[in-house]
């Protein structure tokens, strides 16, 4: 884009051209010649002018454009550097978190292995413990009868002993 000064100065030069080139129309021949050549050589000044102009432009534009580009290059690089710095972060984090789930499932398949061990030894406890107390059981049932057959003996062997002391009292009378 060209600027508000400098579109106004290039309209000053081309109005100022135009009216010479007009005016030279009016004049005599010699008068038209050297007007004309006059005008010719504004012509040329103000294609020269207008040309210098488009070279500023264009050389601003690229200057521009360079520092557009220069500043769009460093701040893509930089961005790219922080986002390769995220990404990396990211990665190790994903890496470190892989690495916990898996010492988390190895955790978890010993405490299966001991929980079965566990579950194992106790039911095999459980069913000796059944086990004895069945044959407690069995034992406090033969003690009772065994009790049961004692508290006879011991009954028949009072009852005989009373009965032997008096047969033999009746066998003997007192001497």
């Amino acid at each position: 884009m060209v600027s508000p000064t400098l579109g106004h100065q290039l309209c000053k030069c081309i109005c100022v051209c135009l009216s010479s080139v007009s005016a030279g129309k009016t004049s005599s021949q010699n008068c038209n010649i050297t007007n004309h050549m006059k005008n010719m050589n504004k012509l040329d000044d103000m294609k020269f002018y207008i040309r210098k102009i488009n070279a500023e432009r264009l050389e601003l534009f690229r200057i521009l454009d360079i520092d557009m580009n220069t500043d769009l290059n460093y701040k893509m690089n930089t961005e790219f550097t922080i986002i390769k710095s995220q990404h990396e972060k990211t990665m190790f984090d994903m890496e470190k978190m892989k690495q916990s789930i898996s010492d988390t499932i190895e955790k978890y398949k010993e405490f299966i292995e001991d929980k079965d061990s566990y579950s194992f030894t106790h039911t095999h406890l459980l069913k000796e413990c059944n086990q004895l107390k069945e044959k407690v059981r069995m034992l406090l049932n033969e003690n009772r009868k065994l009790l049961v057959e004692q508290a006879d003996q011991e009954t028949s062997y009072g009852e005989e002993k009373r009965f032997c002391d008096e047969t033999s009292k009746n066998i003997h009378p007192k001497c």
